[in-house]
């Protein structure tokens, strides 16, 4: 980000962090005086004290969800936009036009998450609508503070028992419903995005609207921003042996002039079911493949999460 940002005239960057290392840290600030600029830490909030219910959000998740949702607690109150982004991306381009981007009437910019209409039911929402993806967020924050966004969440998480599908990710698609500004898909380009063409990706997730085949390609073509989501077509991300992600030099590129250069790559600790049933997905034909990974996202997938969430339901109440 500070490469490819160099004509700003400011960056601060504010890393919500949980037990990283002292050494860690020091490292990250010599990253950010070799560039000029500022980072700041933050200690990550407790998510269920701020809701006053158990909170179902599996532990590689918690920290994001809580600074997702919570951000505007975190951050001074001077600051009234930001961009949010998740670990597993890198920027590959200038962010200057997302962060100019008039989202005038829009407490956030999100891109489309590619997502069934099926999740917006397990969110009480209609089926009518988008499902975006919170990797990437262009964060109106006195838009937040003025509609306290941070209560509206907790409302929403105690109507739901604590229970979400994707915890912040659904979170804000369901309290913000019908008022996300939708930024360009080169802003927050998703694993799916390089495994399947334009048809194929509205098959296996039915999607009944998405990004134009015009803008995948040119998302595709010169992406801002890489987002290695975990998609089970190309599984790996590229701090892991194996990973075959079309961006995965451009991260090794970057690892390598950081103080984690040395550092080696990750093995592959995948469980032995999810490696036979990549190599299964590959050796199949493409469109049984499509097929049946299209029962298990949006007819399969959906189930799961309703017995989770009655299960829940069923625990709050005793």
């Amino acid at each position: 980000m500070f490469e490819n940002n160099k004509d700003a005239d400011e960056i601060t960057v504010y890393l919500m962090e949980n037990g990283i290392s002292g050494e860690s840290k020091v490292k990250f600030q010599q990253i950010a005086q070799n560039y000029c600029r500022t980072i700041v830490m933050l200690p990550m909030l407790d998510i269920e004290k701020l809701a006053g219910v158990k909170v179902v959000i599996p532990a590689y998740n918690r920290m994001a969800t809580c600074g997702r949702l919570f951000i505007v607690l975190l951050l001074p109150e001077s600051i009234d936009r930001v961009i949010y982004a998740d670990c597993d991306t890198i920027f590959v381009d200038s962010l200057q036009k997302l962060w100019d981007m008039d989202i005038s009437g829009y407490p956030i910019g999100m891109a489309d998450g590619a997502m069934n209409t099926s999740y917006r039911e397990l969110l009480g929402l209609s089926r009518e609508g988008m499902y975006f993806n919170s990797g990437i967020l262009l964060i109106d924050l006195k838009a937040w503070r003025e509609r306290g966004a941070e209560k509206a969440f907790l409302r929403f998480l105690e109507s739901q028992n604590g229970y979400v599908p994707f915890p912040d990710e659904g979170v804000l698609n369901a309290v913000f419903d019908g008022n996300i500004f939708r930024v360009p898909l080169r802003y927050n380009v998703i694993r799916v995005v390089f495994a399947f063409s334009h048809d194929e990706i509205c098959r296996v997730k039915a999607l009944k609207q998405f990004y134009s085949p015009e803008e995948l390609d040119a998302a595709r073509r010169s992406p801002a921003v890489v987002h290695f989501t975990h998609n089970f077509y190309m599984p790996l991300r590229p701090w892991m042996q194996g990973c075959d992600h079309p961006y995965v030099q451009e991260y090794l590129a970057y690892k390598a002039v950081t103080p984690w250069k040395d550092e080696p790559l990750w093995e592959d600790n995948r469980s032995s079911v999810s490696k036979a049933y990549t190599v299964f997905c590959h050796v199949m034909p493409k469109g049984f493949m499509i097929w049946l990974s299209k029962i298990i996202t949006v007819d399969l997938t959906p189930v799961m999460h309703r017995y989770k969430k009655r299960k829940q339901s069923k625990q709050e109440r005793r």
